[in-house]
């Protein structure tokens, strides 16, 4: 049953960043708002540790380990980081670190404390709502 709120718990995230990113490219909130960044990085950080600790814990029938509130945290927190590391090189390599409210280094340090705050907030809500 876990595996199911999960899959639903993801899919829902994907579901809200998806249709905020959808407007924010129609409508150019990124452009209008500087900061509209902010939030979608808090977001698809939550969405990239929800499927890291499916990933790790709940893809194969039998999970790979057992899941303890560290280790939920811990994979949340590192799924995350790796999603935003990859995000950052991809806007890097195709020329998309415009910024309008500050240097480079800094927007990108930013958005993986973003995408970070993000992922721990996934991994203390599965936590919170699991049998561990």
């Amino acid at each position: 049953m876990e595996r199911l709120k999960i899959i639903r718990a993801t899919f829902f995230a994907a579901l809200i960043v998806g249709v905020l990113h959808v407007f924010a490219v129609i409508f150019s909130l990124y452009v209008f708002y500087g900061w509209f960044d902010i939030p979608m990085h808090f977001f698809g950080g939550f969405l990239a540790g929800l499927f890291a600790v499916w990933t790790v814990f709940y893809a194969k029938e039998g999970a790979l380990e057992p899941r303890t509130l560290w280790k939920t945290i811990l994979t949340a927190f590192l799924g995350s980081l790796l999603v935003g590391l990859i995000w950052e090189f991809f806007e890097y390599a195709y020329g998309l670190t415009g910024n309008a409210l500050g240097s480079y280094a800094l927007d990108t340090i930013k958005d993986l404390i973003m995408d970070m705050l993000g992922g721990l907030t996934a991994g203390a809500y599965l936590v919170s709502n699991s049998r561990l």
